[in-house]
């Protein structure tokens, strides 16, 4: 055991002195020194992660007798450990009388330092003898491939002559192929051999190089008492930095089914330095560093209305914000389980609402090494959305015709915002984000351009002409449109959308006239979309080769003035 100095710095956290401990020990017996001082090593049992921050909890059990006992926890992450947050807890009938860390001095003793030396030693000579077997294995392969080149020589020269011994040609390849996989294999094994000492004299030199010199170690210190002999099941929590999740989705659609399959995972990031083993890991959107507040109140005013200056033509990333739609959500074109912990593994996660937070505990342990460089996926959950699937297209923006589909929430779970992986068909489409969605409500996912459908769009004319009686106004026509063509074997529908002007002056009219076929006419789409002068139709096409496989829009915009009045460009 190693010896552990007087601390250097000692923080006490919180002494929690019993007045009448179970009705026999005063507060004064409490202060006293222990009865026993116990060095435990602890492990890892249970994880509640939050987004950027884990807080861990070790567990040791020990066989005590009655009495007051302290024990000391070693073995400690010294960084990235939020250590004002240490709480302690025991199993009845003990109690937690106090929980305090320091940082300590440990120094190596000189004998455990002439140990380190012979494991150095004995590691060196390790990998030296792994190292000749592989040099002498390399060299016998070497030899056997000469013996192939010889063997397929002489067949080779005496080929078409009587000499040929075929029988004996084929023994002799035979040997060299089975002697090849026979060596293959073993320098499989001595190159493991190497690696494995390697490994071993890479420990025993860092093992070597701390010894003999003085090093801090964090080491916290749990008082507990009892009246009765028994096992105490302590666990030590705390906030470790360095770690987090996030959430992330597979969603996949089948064109024949009327729902698709999305899949709630976590990506988590764990980065503490060691490895959580086999460990019980709750996910948790709350932050314990950071409790929730309303939000201030900023000051408003009132001042005089100015019109903004003319907008710039907008490029095909602004105007797909004109139509709701955020850049990039067009998507372009364990090993040796047994069936019992498949299943487990593949059972969702239970689900808590904290009303600011929502927790989601898996529902089998998991192991996750510590790795700055990856992150490990888990499973959440798994669900069937309700899907109705729709093509849209905006050939003022784009002429492509995208998939998007209209899912619904069916689970439990609150879907946080974060990536979602499309798969159509079994084939991976790429990524596109998910905003957060509450349980039961809606969702569009965009799948990327259905090549099937062709669409261009047209500005047919433009003209401007004198109006009223003395020629003292001015309109301007602008017509426009669009073709669709269906390429594929089915029927379908394609909502499509366009713009027209809107005036921001009472002077200026807007009209549209000559459309066919008419605007839509659902009601979101009046309340919405159309004051804001988007368009939409409903355009139904058939399968290609048959009458209506090809549908055309047309439209004209009339904008109306004085003729004294300078107006903004007129976008087409």
């Amino acid at each position: 055991m190693r010896s552990i100095d007087l601390p250097t710095v000692r923080f006490t956290l919180a002494l929690l002195v019993c007045a009448s401990f179970l009705g026999v020990a005063s507060a004064t017996h409490a202060a006293t020194d222990p009865d026993g001082v116990h060095e435990v090593r602890s492990s890892v049992d249970k994880v509640v992660l939050y987004r950027g921050v884990a807080s861990v909890e070790r567990i040791v059990e020990i066989e005590l007798e009655s009495g007051i006992h302290e024990l000391v926890f070693t073995g400690l992450p010294m960084e990235d450990v939020d250590w004002d947050g240490i709480r302690a807890s025991v199993t009845a009938p003990w109690q937690v009388l106090g929980v305090d860390y320091s940082i300590d001095q440990v120094v190596t003793p000189e004998g455990g330092r002439k140990t380190l030396e012979a494991a150095v030693k004995a590691a060196r000579e390790r990998l030296r003898r792994a190292e000749l077997e592989r040099k002498g294995v390399e060299e016998d392969l070497l030899l056997l491939g000469m013996v192939g080149v010889r063997v397929a020589s002489d067949a080779s020269g005496d080929a078409g002559t009587p000499s040929l011994d075929l029988e004996a040609v084929r023994a002799q390849f035979e040997f060299v192929r089975t002697q090849r996989s026979a060596l293959q294999k073993e320098l499989l094994s001595v190159e493991q051999e190497v690696r494995d000492a390697a490994e071993e004299l890479k420990r025993a030199e860092q093992a070597f190089d701390k010894a003999g010199w003085t090093e801090k170690e964090i080491v916290a210190r749990v008082r507990i008492a009892s009246t009765t002999d028994g096992v105490a099941k302590v666990s030590l929590r705390y906030l470790k930095l360095s770690s987090g999740w996030e959430p992330t989705y597979s969603i996949r659609s089948d064109s024949t089914s009327k729902t698709m399959s999305v899949e709630y995972e976590a990506l988590v990031r764990q980065e503490t330095g060691e490895d959580w083993n086999d460990i019980e890991l709750t996910l948790s959107t709350a932050m314990p560093s950071e409790p929730s507040g309303p939000g201030e109140i900023t000051p408003v005013f009132v001042d005089r209305k100015r019109v903004p200056p003319p907008a710039s033509r907008k490029s095909a990333s602004s105007d797909s914000a004109v139509f709701g739609m955020s850049e990039g959500a067009m998507v372009g074109g364990s090993r040796g389980r047994s069936a019992q912990k498949v299943a487990e593994s593949m059972r969702n996660a239970m689900v808590a609402d904290g009303g600011t937070a929502v927790t989601f505990q898996l529902p089998t342990r998991v192991t996750i090494p510590t790795d700055s460089m990856s992150a490990t996926r888990l499973r959440i959950a798994g669900f069937d959305a309700p899907a109705s699937r729709v093509l849209v297209t905006r050939p003022v923006t784009d002429p492509g015709v995208y998939l998007r589909a209209d899912l619904v929430n069916k689970s439990s779970y609150v879907l946080l915002a974060g990536q979602a992986a499309l798969f159509a068909g079994g084939e991976y489409l790429g990524s596109t984000e998910v905003g957060e969605v509450p349980a039961g409500g809606d969702f569009e996912v965009w799948f990327g351009i259905d090549p099937s459908i062709t669409v261009t769009r047209e500005v047919l004319g433009r003209e401007t002409e004198r109006t009223g009686l003395l020629g003292g106004g001015r309109e301007t026509t602008i017509s426009y449109r669009i073709d669709l063509a269906n390429l594929s074997a089915q029927a379908v529908s394609v909502e499509v959308w366009d713009r027209r002007p809107v005036s921001r002056d009472e002077d200026i009219d807007v009209r549209m006239v000559d459309v066919s076929p008419e605007l839509a006419t659902d009601q979101t789409y009046l309340d919405t979309a159309a004051v804001r002068g988007l368009l939409k139709w409903t355009v139904d096409l058939a399968a290609a080769g048959t009458q209506g496989a090809s549908q055309s829009i047309n439209w004209s915009v009339r904008v109306s003035r004085p003729k004294d009045l300078e107006i903004t460009p007129i976008p087409e």
